[in-house]
């Protein structure tokens, strides 16, 4: 499983990659900006790896690395999960400081959608960004998550809420800007 966009490469992350993972997880600023774990260990990197290959096989989405298609530079994480409502799965992303305001979450998150819709056949995509990273926000709406609900999301260390944004866009919204940037 790969998908390629104009600029990156999304490929299910594996063994050779944990190194960069770890490296670019731990970086403080994605632990401000997400509700990762931090520090970001090795064995959180096993982990994930593990969750994204079980997720492939028995969903048909999951975990993807993101790569720079230019040298091939780790660049961050992005995928789709299942949610409890049927047809319904939530996106999450994140990106190393070292890349961001380039466009790359914005264009991997689209390739996520369009995977999502076209592939898999879902009703409905959702992904949330914390109140502190409006950035986040801005990417989601870029990308077409059209409607924001506040709502209080489980702070990363399980102990708390944090305030935070519930995006999404339905299968339908999605088709209808598709057919309206078609020329």
């Amino acid at each position: 499983m790969k998908f390629e966009t104009d600029r990156l490469i999304l490929k299910p992350p594996a063994a050779e990659d944990i190194g960069a993972i770890v490296a670019v997880a731990n970086d403080p600023w994605i632990a401000e900006m997400t509700l990762m774990p931090h520090p970001y260990l090795q064995r959180d990197a096993l982990a994930w790896i593990a969750k994204a290959k079980e997720d492939w096989e028995s969903h048909g989405h999951g975990g993807l690395a993101i790569f720079t298609r230019t040298g091939m530079a780790f660049a961050g994480a992005i995928g789709l999960k299942a949610t409890e409502a049927p047809g319904v799965c939530s996106v999450g992303y994140w990106l190393s400081p070292a890349v961001w305001g380039r466009g790359f979450a914005t264009e991997a998150l689209r390739e996520m959608l369009r995977y999502g819709f076209e592939v898999v056949g879902l009703q409905k995509i959702e992904a949330c960004h914390v109140i502190e990273n409006p950035a986040s926000g801005k990417v989601m709406e870029k990308a077409g998550l059209i409607h924001a609900t506040p709502e209080d999301l489980p702070a990363r260390d399980g102990q708390g809420m944090v305030p935070g944004i519930v995006r999404h866009i339905t299968a339908d919204e999605w088709r209808a800007t598709q057919f309206a940037s078609t020329p």
